[in-house]
């Protein structure tokens, strides 16, 4: 991998785990912990990540930067009155982070595309110039480059989902970390999370590549998705369940024997009462069930019915503790 192209994946990874550690999601602390470990550039992304973090804090930067913190902070208004300055904040530090600079990096993606992003609980459709729609998943960012040639979308954190227009001769190319999803006119949706890309096809077919290769790593069909780790082979696109997997367009978190940490960290995706998992023997218990996104009151309720699990509640976190 070349270098710039390895430095780029280092600082977007380093800006997911930004915007979870510090936008108010649950995170998984051991596996940020192990990724810190795995290469001196690691913490070194990371930390500038933070430092823009406490510049947005402090209210400092360039003009773009303010435009960008006032149409987040807007939309999270219209939205709900519990907004989570913290979180709205988040989505940015994951678009601006980057090794030369945060201010400076903001400036030259801003020449490459339009920058989106939703805040903690929002989800947001946009329709974009050659009628194609994306729906943006809460936590998300992206970057949107149309030209006379070229339909491309960064998706630098979180989930969306992709209904595309047809137009066989500008396919529109989704990148997320060192992958490219390539569709002409399809629906499907990608997820990047630090270190991994889901991908989930609803209609049509898609090409799923390394970024900038012209192999093609995998073609999906309907009713399929695909999980690549980064830095490993990408595997085969598997059978999905599609109303779960699509579940988060309406609303709901349908869980299937997912461990518990794993379900608190999606339902902190949605609430500004966060839920922490702080006994370690709790992290794995696996669990099944249909939430309504944000209810997270009423998670914690459903785990107490059926597992020996005591809460303890603050203002803005609920604490599970194995029950004596």
């Amino acid at each position: 991998m070349s270098n710039p192209l390895r430095q780029t994946l280092i600082d977007e990874t380093a800006a997911a785990w930004a915007a979870r550690r510090l936008g108010g999601a649950a995170s998984d602390e051991a596996g940020f912990a192990r990724w810190l470990a795995e290469d001196p550039a690691h913490e070194e992304a990371y930390a500038r990540a933070e430092g823009v973090w406490r510049l947005m804090g402090e209210g400092a930067g360039s003009d773009g930067l303010l435009a960008l913190r006032r149409e987040a902070l807007q939309r999270a208004r219209a939205r709900r009155s519990g907004w989570d300055r913290r979180a709205v904040a988040a989505g940015i530090v994951a678009a601006i982070a980057a090794p030369v600079g945060g201010l400076w990096w903001m400036r030259h993606r801003a020449q490459q595309g339009a920058l989106f992003q939703t805040a903690l609980g929002e989800q947001r459709t946009l329709t974009l110039s050659d009628g194609s729609r994306v729906t943006m998943d809460a936590l998300t960012v992206m970057r949107v480059r149309y030209t006379a040639s070229v339909r491309s979308i960064d998706l630098v954190a979180g989930r969306a989902y992709f209904e595309v227009a047809h137009d066989t001769a500008r396919p529109l190319r989704v990148h997320a970390g060192p992958r490219t999803v390539t569709a002409v006119g399809t629906a499907f949706s990608v997820r990047r999370e630090p270190r991994e890309t889901t991908v989930v096809l609803a209609e049509g077919k898609v090409a799923v590549s390394d970024h900038e290769s012209p192999v093609t790593l995998a073609m999906m069909s309907p009713g399929q998705s695909m999980l690549m780790v980064d830095g490993m082979g990408a595997g085969r696109p598997s059978s999905a369940d599609l109303g779960r997997a699509m579940a988060w367009r309406n609303g709901q978190m349908i869980f299937d024997n997912v461990a518990l940490a794993d379900a608190a960290a999606e339902m902190n995706r949605y609430s500004t009462l966060q839920v922490v998992v702080a006994d370690p023997s709790l992290r794995k218990l696996r669990i099944s069930g249909t939430f309504n996104a944000g209810q997270s009151r009423a998670f914690v309720e459903a785990i107490q019915s059926y597992f020996p699990v005591r809460a303890k509640s603050t203002a803005t976190t609920v604490e599970l503790h194995a029950a004596p």
